[in-house]
């Protein structure tokens, strides 16, 4: 009996070792036109659109399985170029290599390339072919698939498991598709730490929003806004609306929370900075809307434009879901906190006149007589 277990197993063992070579060797498969990887992610989508929670991560899992062996089928295509001596002559320049591969007909190698290239440009491979090929490992990764599974574990209230999915998504951000979706991905990774009581990777994910703003990083213009509140002087409300633009709606929501995060804080400075940067930015969209909409239009004063914003519904309606109305009335507190009350009086004195919402010119309103009582 022993001698037969012995053969049994040495058997076991030979036929194991065959089975790994075999697959060790084994020609990762091409994925077929229909079985692509963002066809399982729109599946996904849509079951996640539904509430269907099981559809939506089977069909996001699959997606990451199919882009992991796509990834493994393009390195394995370019891989195989360097066994051609012309390729291998041609050193690592991606100018010197790219032509090689169209010379000698490399196909798919030649629309492997020409995907990344088109997608991240030579640059950010530094121009180099070997590591562009390094970086098909990092094309495995499929956060637009991690994402959806981070939003099924986020609706299902586990947060932690929601958070190590969406991290891996955001870490591997360079693949998504849409480029701005990783500022959606950071203000839900945000909102998780939030909700976990993790308030430092809170402002952590929230200052990586704002700092994508040239403006938050330029020293002197931030240094400009804040002198213009800090004049504390009858017309530096108007002064302040007048010489400051910033674009970047993607960024209101980052310092609007950020500031109420401060001001909660005590942390007055950082919170008068982000109303402040917050305040612009809104003022900058609302003026830009109008232009579009009011031929001749151009900014005259605050007031004016907050008149005008009472005047049309969906303005107003933007304002509110944007919680821009309720920022104005944040940025007279922070100024009023940082000790510039006559700033702070100018504005609120605006706001009870012509915030477009009600709610938010009483408390204005209120505000107001607090002052006039103290």
């Amino acid at each position: 009996m022993n001698n037969s277990f012995g053969v049994f197993r040495t058997f076991s063992l030979a036929a194991a070792l065959a089975f790994l070579c075999a697959g060790a060797f084994a020609v990762p498969r091409k994925i077929q036109r229909g079985q692509e990887a963002w066809r399982s992610l729109k599946k996904a989508q849509d079951a996640l659109e539904r509430n269907d929670f099981g559809a939506a991560v089977q069909f996001a899992e699959q997606g990451k399985n199919i882009r992991k062996q796509d990834a493994q089928w393009q390195t394995y295509v370019l891989e195989n170029t360097l066994k051609k001596a012309k390729i291998r002559h041609a050193g690592d320049s991606l100018e010197r290599v790219v032509p090689v591969i169209e010379e000698l007909e490399l196909f798919e190698a030649a629309e492997i390339v020409r995907f990344y290239l088109e997608k991240f440009g030579a640059v950010f491979f530094n121009g180099s072919y070997s590591r562009l090929m390094r970086f098909v490992s990092e094309y495995a990764q499929y956060p637009e698939a991690d994402y959806i599974l981070g939003k099924v574990y986020q609706l299902e209230g586990e947060y932690s498991i929601a958070l190590q999915y969406m991290k891996n998504a955001y870490d591997y951000s360079a693949n998504l598709d849409v480029p701005m979706e990783k500022y959606d991905l950071l203000y839900d990774l945000a909102q998780l730490s939030l909700d976990l009581g993790d308030e430092e990777n809170y402002e952590k994910f929230l200052l990586v929003i704002v700092s994508d703003d040239p403006r938050y990083k330029e020293a002197g213009y931030v240094s400009s806004l804040l002198r213009t509140v800090s004049a504390d002087t009858p017309s530096s409300v108007e002064k302040f609306f007048l010489l400051y633009r910033c674009e970047n709606d993607v960024a209101l929501r980052a310092f609007i929370e950020l500031g109420m995060f401060y001001m909660n804080a005590g942390e007055t400075e950082k919170a008068l900075k982000c109303m402040s940067f917050a305040s612009v930015i809104a003022v900058t969209k609302i003026e830009s809307v109008l232009k579009q909409r009011l031929n001749g239009f151009e900014y005259d004063s605050f007031e004016s434009l907050l008149a005008s914003c009472g005047r049309y519904s969906d303005i107003a309606e933007w304002g509110s879901k944007n919680r821009v109305w309720e920022l104005f009335f944040d940025f007279s507190q922070a100024a009023a906190k940082a000790g510039k009350n006559v700033f702070a009086r100018e504005l609120l004195e605006i706001l009870a006149r012509s915030e477009p919402e009600e709610y938010w010119r009483q408390c204005a309103a209120r505000a107001l007589e607090q002052y006039k009582s103290s």
